[in-house]
């Protein structure tokens, strides 16, 4: 009786494997054919391959004896066993590599003190308190999306004291310009005004200071005025939108659209759902944000006030929730694994065409009042570390590059032209492994587009 339990024991093993693989084929069905509707076949293909050739391996393993039946399953247990091993420790390694203990095991000394250790909000009350200031943390566009607004600021809190991020030993803390973008205020009324930056944390300046980041850099170099209304989080359509609210008024000469390739892209999948951004395609349309501070400062400040009570409230734990469940996705998925075997490299949408057109207004709108767009094409740090440095597929930074030329726009291509001259790429980045620059990136890049430009 007990033989019999055991066969049938070891019978429904091979039968679970079988279901697992009959359900994968399926979902690769589902994948290819429903969702993507046969177009990235070129990509499902190997999936197909892999996924019906177990099947079969597993129809025929069936009918085997007990004992290889029982080494099979031994050995396909351990495999597996081990790729999610190899995945979990993979997934974790930047957080266990960050931890006190390996620290402490590499004898490092970059452990910041207990001051910065305390998250933004607490920080934000501590100069709340000990100097009496009104201060608030900076709030990015891309947060308000899909909120179903009737006015959508494109920068933060005028005139305030504001707290970015921390990548090193203390928060990058600045006083907000009045549009509430990182600026020197009186930047604005600089008759030399000639430079207009725009795009995402790097064009905001994280996390150095406020003198450190690449406007500021290009002032000192140039000696010429530069206001950048970058804000973290900006993808395309943001981008277009703060030209046609803030740098038509001022006209500057040179226009920088700085591009990260990491999730510029990503960002106007986002940016396009949002009905109010979408507007920003209607050639002659405007908020008129230019003449609206008073209004953006206090609809900023009510969702400042909600996100506080919020976090008071415990309602974090749900996010901290959903970072777990975005972990357990990644890692159930085996993406390191399908990345080193090259298994998870093909699924190819191109460049979103609403890119291309957006692209065309700006130059358009710039080129109307005598200016010109200069393209700077930032990399992707994980391009040095994840031997990517000579592949212009990674990211689409082929296509990319390839569109903007077509389009007659000067490319600054930091990393062909930059960081490919550096022998050590992650010295410009804060502590090499965050993934902005530190002041010394921020200086040497901005002498970079300057020279190109100039």
């Amino acid at each position: 009786m007990k033989l019999i339990n055991k066969n049938n024991f070891i019978s429904n093993l091979v039968f679970l494997y079988l279901l697992i693989f009959i359900f994968l084929l399926s979902y690769t069905f589902y994948q290819a054919e429903l969702v993507h509707k046969g177009n990235q076949f070129s990509y499902y293909k190997k999936y197909y391959l892999i996924f019906s050739s177990t099947i079969l391996f597993w129809v025929f393993s069936l009918f085997l004896k007990k004992k290889k039946k029982l080494v099979i399953i031994y050995f396909s247990t351990s495999i597996i066993f081990i790729l999610y091993f190899y995945e979990t420790i993979r997934f974790y390694a930047p957080a266990i590599n960050e931890s006190k203990i390996m620290k402490l095991i590499n004898n490092e000394n970059k452990i910041e003190p207990e001051i910065n250790k305390e998250s933004k909000i607490n920080i934000i009350n501590e100069l709340k308190r000990s100097k009496g200031i009104d201060v608030v943390p900076s709030v990015f566009p891309q947060a308000l999306i899909n909120k179903n607004l009737d006015l959508f600021p494109l920068g933060g809190v005028s005139n305030t004291t504001t707290v970015f991020c921390k990548e090193g030993k203390e928060y990058s803390i600045y006083t907000s310009d009045r549009y509430g973008f990182n600026n020197p205020d009186d930047e604005w009324d600089n008759k030399s005004l000639s430079w207009f930056l725009v795009g995402d944390s790097f064009t905001q300046g994280s996390c150095v200071k406020q003198k450190e980041n690449f406007a500021s850099q290009i002032i000192n170099i140039t000696k010429k005025g530069a206001v950048s209304v970058g804000m973290s989080g900006n993808g395309p359509l943001i981008e277009l939108a703060s030209i046609k609210e803030y740098a038509i008024h001022i006209k500057p000469e040179i226009v920088l659209w700085i591009y990260f390739e990491r999730n510029d892209l990503e960002d106007l999948k986002k940016e396009k759902s949002d009905f109010l951004l979408m507007k920003y395609m209607n050639d002659d349309f405007s908020q008129n944000l230019y003449l609206k501070q008073k209004k953006i400062d206090k609809k900023l400040r009510e969702n400042i006030l909600i996100a506080e009570k919020e976090y008071k409230n415990n309602k974090f734990l749900k996010s901290k929730k959903i970072k777990i469940d975005t972990a357990f996705q990644k890692i159930i998925r085996l993406q390191i694994v399908r990345d080193k075997m090259a298994l998870d490299r093909g699924l190819d949408f191109g460049v979103d065409p609403l890119f291309e057109k957006i692209i065309l207004q700006a130059k358009a709108h710039i080129n109307g009042w005598g200016g010109k767009l200069y393209f700077v094409y930032l990399p992707d740090k994980e391009r040095y570390t994840s031997n990517k440095v000579n592949d212009d597929n990674y990211l689409k930074r082929g296509d990319v590059i390839e569109l903007i030329q077509k389009l007659n726009i000067p490319v600054i291509d930091v990393h062909k032209d930059f960081f490919m001259k550096q022998n050590d790429p992650l010295s410009f980045y804060a502590h090499r492994i965050y993934g902005h620059f530190n002041p010394v990136g921020y200086k040497k890049i901005s002498e970079f587009i300057v020279e190109k430009i100039e």
